[in-house]
């Protein structure tokens, strides 16, 4: 009977996951970084079958130097959310190429040392990652608002990943070398390998998130203390948001808001966290569950055709939010109560 080791059919799930998002029309036809980041993981997860599946080292080599490149490419994928000024480029970002071509330099002269070198390329980036999310999702401010949290857990989780397979390299390397290999190919199908699906999965679903591709506004002033003018920028933005009901637009993030508001991104960012006490997602959120509200009051229509109109686009951030907000479920509102005005 032929042996299908576990890793070829996550490789399969994943270029599955690539084929749906890209046919479906979404943004992850436009995201070149996330398809080629998911092809990596695909690839990554076929060359672990064959070497710890079939026991062929022939492509060792090719899985070091893919294992270099994918974590760069992770970090350069999230980075491309954060617009300060333009996108990502080889001219800015050449430097990251480094990782892969110092293990390809590895494999050609001197491979004993590329597992350390692995190591710390996960623990470099990892860590990088995770700097980023510690910086909250609005620092992805070229993220759709609604998809914001989806994003930065996505973040968090390629981050713990990242450092995780240090951790796994690392036990691997000791087992190498004082009991011969014996539990590495235990721990590389229960790590590594559901690992990558799930990096897939993100990789998948952050990759339909991105709106814009342009700059944001110069932000001349980013270096000062901009807190005595918090309320005037807070100010302005409600105005804006109450008198043109821009949360209505499911493609809104916080770029997006910070040129119809003439505002740097960072401004708006700070002014709604220090005098809200919120993000950007969960302030504009709050406006869009305002008007399910008033629509569930004064309308017939069906939830799902409120939900769109408010400005989210998916149930389940629809229902998480509306119950942040209420308290409730949208379902149990209308009936419960019928005459309440929810105002944020």
């Amino acid at each position: 009977m032929l042996f299908i080791p576990l890793s070829f059919v996550v490789a399969l799930l994943l270029l599955v996951f690539l084929a749906q998002g890209i046919l479906s029309g979404g943004a992850l036809q436009k995201s070149r970084l996330f398809q080629i980041l998911i092809i990596l993981y695909a690839v990554l997860s076929v060359l672990i079958g064959i070497r710890w599946g079939y026991g062929v080292l022939a492509f060792l080599p090719l899985q070091s130097i893919l294992a270099a490149s994918w974590a760069s490419l992770a970090w350069l994928s999230f980075r491309s959310f954060v617009r300060e000024g333009g996108s990502i480029s080889f001219s800015k970002d050449w430097y990251h190429l480094s990782p892969t071509v110092l293990v390809v330099a590895l494999v050609e002269v001197w491979p004993d040392p590329i597992d350390i070198t692995l190591i710390a390329i996960y623990l470099f980036y990892g860590l990088a990652l995770l700097r980023l999310a510690l910086s909250g999702p609005d620092r992805l401010n070229a993220v759709r608002l609604s998809e914001a949290p989806r994003t930065h857990l996505a973040l968090w989780v390629t981050a713990i990943i990242l450092i995780a397979f240090a951790g796994v390299d690392i036990f691997i390397s000791y087992d190498f070398r004082f009991m011969d290999g014996e539990l590495s190919g235990m721990v590389v199908s229960l790590a590594n390998v559901p690992a990558l699906l799930i990096l897939g999965i993100a990789a998948s679903v952050i990759g339909q998130t991105v709106t814009e591709q342009g700059s944001e506004l110069e932000d001349i002033n980013s270096e000062h203390n901009m807190e005595p003018e918090d309320r005037e920028v807070l100010a302005r933005i409600e105005k804006l948001i109450e008198e043109k009901s821009i949360y209505q637009d499911c493609d809104l993030s916080l770029n997006r808001l910070a040129r119809k508001s003439g505002i740097t991104s960072r401004r708006i960012s700070g002014a709604i966290n220090r005098l809200k006490g919120q993000n950007v997602s969960q302030f504009v959120n709050e406006y869009r569950v305002a008007e399910v509200c008033r629509r569930l009051v004064e309308t017939d229509e069906t939830i799902t055709s409120i939900m769109f109109e408010a400005g989210f686009q998916t149930k389940s951030n629809f229902n998480r939010e509306f119950k942040r907000v209420t308290g409730q479920s949208p379902k149990d509102w209308r009936q419960e109560y019928p005459d309440v005005r929810y105002r944020p």
